[in-house]
């Protein structure tokens, strides 16, 4: 097995709607509840929104992909969930599986520079993730990649010559 140097979550949505739509389901809940002013209602509509919200994250899990090397190359595989429709706010577990290879990339005899090679592969998983239609309309969370992938030594990690 290749050992993972990034893994980057998939979620159904960004967190800014997931929070947005466990607002509206609680302001929904607590219509037939009377405010009587004592904070007694907000505290209630307070504990509803916080029932839905857990500690991950974004909290809505699908997928993930994991960037690898082989040899020279840089990979990007990925595994989603088994359903073909995910029912965003569902209560069913569902299982996450290999899908498969998403970006294979190969840096054998290049001239690039760690930042570069890190530029290339990026923009190249953008353009992956875009154009898959399982994945394009999920969020895909970049952020830990994004920060701390410019400063890897990719060259050392592919085995390339500085």
């Amino acid at each position: 097995m290749n050992e993972t140097y990034f893994e980057m979550l998939v979620y159904t949505c960004r967190q800014a709607q997931l929070v947005e739509r466990v607002k509206r389901k609680a302001e929904r809940v607590m219509s037939d509840v009377p405010d009587y002013g004592n904070g007694f209602w907000e505290e209630q509509k307070e504990s509803e929104i916080q029932r839905h919200l857990y500690p991950i994250r974004f909290n809505e899990v699908v997928g993930a992909i994991e960037v690898h090397k082989l040899g020279t190359q840089l990979r990007a595989d990925w595994w989603f969930t088994r359903k073909q429709r995910v029912v965003v706010g569902g209560r069913s577990r569902v299982e996450i599986r290999y899908i498969g290879k998403l970006l294979e990339k190969s840096y054998s005899g290049t001239k690039k520079s760690s930042p570069e090679i890190f530029q290339d592969f990026r923009e190249a998983l953008g353009i992956e993730v875009r154009a898959d239609r399982r994945l394009k309309k999920r969020f895909v969370d970049f952020d830990a990649f994004d920060r701390c992938g410019p400063y890897v030594d990719w060259r050392a990690v592919l085995g390339l010559k500085s």
